[in-house]
């Protein structure tokens, strides 16, 4: 192939693809046939491992031959571009990175960012970027539910066509001048977007952000990973059972917003939980999980995605509320009696449940109930109290990056 467009900064796979498509005078399903005859010609096990049309096209979609798919991408970028690079860097994969324990991620281009924030039916365009440019192309960013703005030109990012009320998807479509229904990007309506937004854009890619007077702990944070590790974080464990988890622009803004003031909105979430627990139980706080007062709280905040305490601010704030909460006086100092299964002890000391067995074992970890001798650890059973596993992990487990004097200062 001679004409060998460069693919532009964060661009797409798709974006790029469709553009190469043009250039050539195709439609994006003529040039993957295109494509298809190229492989087969070197290797037919390849050509099979392609697919047909372009909303699979992208390394992160194939179930089973992933790397037959980087073969695919590896031996057309030799045909398009000048080495393998850049096509291979467009591509997005699947990251072993998991966040909250569950949530899996994909990586592109030094990002593993969760699953749950790359949109599915649905890709924005700004207006803007394609009435200033005749070869516009969509940036990867514009895959992500974060990204509502154009930090480039400060309006929002446009989800729905005007005029059919369709979803814009450009990649569906196989298109990058409009909706299916003839509505052109350049001509939809421009609006305005608000300053937290534009900040959260900014910090996921990487460029300046204005200077704020409040205490957001999302604006003050450097790495994108942390960004995407304590709004999932939120996403997962703020909203009450039967809310909205959906990503709306109104769901976001209410995330950005608890994270004003550090840690004070997590600090009365903490306090309301407790207040609601010494209502509604009627056991002693010796005789109550963790769980039953806080919910999945520890589990939630293990990996978002590193455990360390020092690039960890949700689970340092626990930490410190919790240390808190041991040490206090009056109905909050009650909480260090609460009791941990061996997942959450485990995610406290920065181990597995194997350690952690092997702990109860040895008898340095003690159990708030008589366990049989030939009985079996049952790392989901509730059995240690919280301020004994704290005092183990602060004996015995802290670390350069997770020990106490990093949230101290909180208190």
């Amino acid at each position: 192939m001679l004409i060998r467009p460069n693919p532009k900064p964060s661009e797409s796979l798709e974006s790029y693809m469709i553009r190469l498509a043009d250039l050539y005078g195709y439609t994006p399903k003529q040039l993957i046939e295109r494509f298809h005859i190229i492989l087969d010609e070197a290797d037919q096990k390849l050509a099979g491992s392609l697919p047909g049309h372009l909303q699979q096209l992208n390394v992160y979609h194939a179930n089973t031959s992933s790397a037959l798919r980087i073969e695919c991408l590896e031996l057309l970028a030799e045909k398009m571009c000048k080495g393998r690079l850049p096509i291979m860097g467009m591509a997005v994969f699947r990251s072993p990175t998991k966040y909250a324990s569950r949530h899996s991620s994909l990586y592109w281009q030094g990002l593993d960012i969760p699953r749950f924030f790359v949109r599915k039916d649905s890709i924005p365009i700004c207006p803007k970027c394609f009435q200033e440019s005749e070869k516009a192309f969509v940036p990867f960013y514009w895959h992500l539910h974060l990204v509502r703005v154009c930090p480039l030109h400060g309006c929002k990012l446009i989800a729905v066509c005007p005029d059919c009320s369709h979803d814009l998807n450009y990649i569906r479509d196989s298109n990058l001048s409009g909706c299916s229904c003839g509505k052109k990007y350049r001509d939809m309506p421009i609006e305005s977007a608000s300053a937290p937004f534009i900040n959260i854009a900014n910090k996921i890619q990487d460029k300046k952000t204005e200077d704020f007077s409040d205490e957001n702990l999302l604006y003050k944070l450097s790495d994108p990973h942390q960004i995407f590790g304590a709004m999932l974080w939120y996403y997962s464990y703020v909203p009450e059972r039967g809310s909205s988890r959906c990503l709306t622009d109104e769901t976001i803004t209410g995330c950005i917003s608890f994270f004003d003031q550090w840690p004070k909105n997590f600090n009365n979430l903490m306090e309301a939980k407790i207040r609601t627990a010494i209502m509604l139980t009627d056991r002693r706080f010796s005789a109550t999980s963790l769980q039953s007062v806080f919910g999945n709280l520890l589990i939630k905040s293990r990996r978002l995605p590193s455990k360390a305490l020092c690039f960890n601010p949700v689970l340092k704030a626990i930490f410190a509320y919790l240390d808190y909460c041991i040490h206090t006086e009056g109905e909050q100092s009650e909480i260090g009696y609460v009791l941990l299964n061996g997942f959450e002890v485990a995610a406290i000391l920065d181990a597995d449940a194997e350690q952690v067995a092997r702990l109860v074992d040895e008898g340095k970890l003690r159990s708030a109930k008589r366990l049989k001798n030939d009985a079996v650890f049952n790392p989901k059973r509730p059995l240690f109290p919280l301020k004994n596993v704290f005092n183990i992990w602060l004996s015995r487990f802290q670390s350069r990056l997770s020990n106490r004097h990093i949230y101290l200062s909180r208190w």
